[in-house]
């Protein structure tokens, strides 16, 4: 079971769908038997860190997301900013802070429990969400491989019809957030969304009831995303740590 460990929130809420910053994913894949040492240090360490550069205005905000159905990563942290430069620089006063407050012999021994890794730099947009996005809360990452050729016909398609269902559904309390988050750097996964839901149960519903007014409002929509869409996959994530 994750553990709730609410935080007030920072993102700006967006007007426009338009509006974006940058998403940076970190995935890790850790042993079951190693999994609580990692959790451990991630909240002894990196969120006093990552909160303090919250307070500071270096990041937007960050979260850690643990595993529930899906791949081998289990370990996944994020962190939003106002763009890639700030990214950076916040993260470049992350790390020398996590070797001055770690130490190097402790941060080997922690990565040596990391048996995979890969990072992920998105342009996050299209995004919306309520207040109940800082609790515990299923979150589904919805992974498309587009064309790059089609890639600007499909974001302007979930824009412009998508969108505004989804937000009516934050509106309504039946999702908590959904955001697209567009690829900058990282593996093939160029073109993906998410939907925050309360639990399990909320998201199955919610899924349900987003494909059948999408489909009867729009019913050329949908199938003309899946025909842009080359490869797919989906992960069901335990938001952990809440974005702040």
């Amino acid at each position: 079971m994750a553990v709730v460990l609410t935080q007030p929130l920072a993102y700006t809420q967006p007007t426009d769908p338009n509006y974006s910053d940058t998403f940076v994913l970190f995935e890790n894949s850790t042993r079951l038997s190693d999994q609580a040492a990692v959790f451990r240090a991630f909240d002894k360490y990196d969120r006093v860190i990552f909160n303090k550069l919250v307070d500071e205005g270096a990041i937007l905000g960050f979260g850690h997301m643990t595993h529930l159905w899906g791949d081998e990563y289990n370990h996944n942290v994020y962190v939003v900013a106002e763009n890639k430069q700030t990214f950076f620089t916040a993260f470049d006063r992350y790390a020398s802070e996590l070797y001055e407050m770690v130490g190097s012999e402790e941060i080997a021994d922690l990565q040596a429990k990391v048996l995979k890794h890969k990072d992920n730099i998105y342009t996050h947009t299209a995004y919306y969400y309520n207040e109940a996005a800082r609790g515990r809360n299923i979150v589904m990452r919805n992974l498309n491989n587009v064309s790059f050729a089609n890639q600007a016909e499909w974001v302007r398609l979930f824009r412009e019809y998508c969108y505004p269902i989804l937000k009516e559904m934050v509106d309504a309390g039946t999702i908590n957030a959904f955001g697209l988050l567009l690829h900058d750097f990282g593996d093939e996964w160029n073109t993906n969304y998410y939907i925050l839901a309360n639990d399990l149960p909320s998201f199955n519903s919610a899924w349900g009831e987003f494909i059948s007014t999408t489909m009867e409002r729009h019913p050329n929509v949908l199938p003309q995303l899946v025909d842009m869409t080359d490869a797919h996959k989906d992960n069901l994530l335990n938001q952990r740590v809440p974005a702040p």
